[in-house]
């Protein structure tokens, strides 16, 4: 039996070791930043069976972030905010008022005060809700 090491084993062991720091430098910048941010929740909207709960959302996290208005849509077993957990319904660039309201059971309104140049992304659906962005005047010019 030679004592020489397999070039695959070798390989594999490398690649192992690369996920390794690759997952525990993310953890670690993960928490490192998180402790930087803070978050405020603008408004909570619970869908009328329950099910699901819409929020609007800014995280300061100082010089590294802009000013922008989120809205997640989540289901009201998950008790946390963090957006991972939640889908993006709505992201606007600015400071203006977002309003939340539900048409049904499966059917969320937002209603806000972004130019559309300043609305980066509404979603068409998160999961079974159906998103409907309206854009209301007077727009905040940002």
């Amino acid at each position: 039996m030679s004592m020489s090491a397999n070039p695959r084993r070798i390989i594999i062991g490398l690649l192992i070791a690369l996920i390794l720091l690759i997952v525990g430098f993310l953890v670690a910048m993960t928490m490192l930043f998180s402790g930087w941010s803070q978050r405020t929740i603008y408004q909570r909207a619970k869908s009328p069976d329950g099910w699901h709960e819409a929020r609007v959302q800014f995280d300061d996290a100082g010089a590294l972030s802009d000013f922008s208005r989120l809205v997640f849509v989540k289901h009201t077993w998950n008790g946390g905010d963090e957006p991972l957990m939640s889908c993006r319904a709505f992201w606007g660039n600015g400071e203006a008022d977002v309003k939340l309201s539900w048409a049904d059971n499966n059917t969320l309104v937002i209603r806000h005060h972004f130019a559309p140049q300043n609305v980066e992304a509404v979603a068409k659906n998160c999961g079974s809700v159906r998103i409907v962005a309206q854009s209301v005047p007077p727009y905040e010019s940002y």
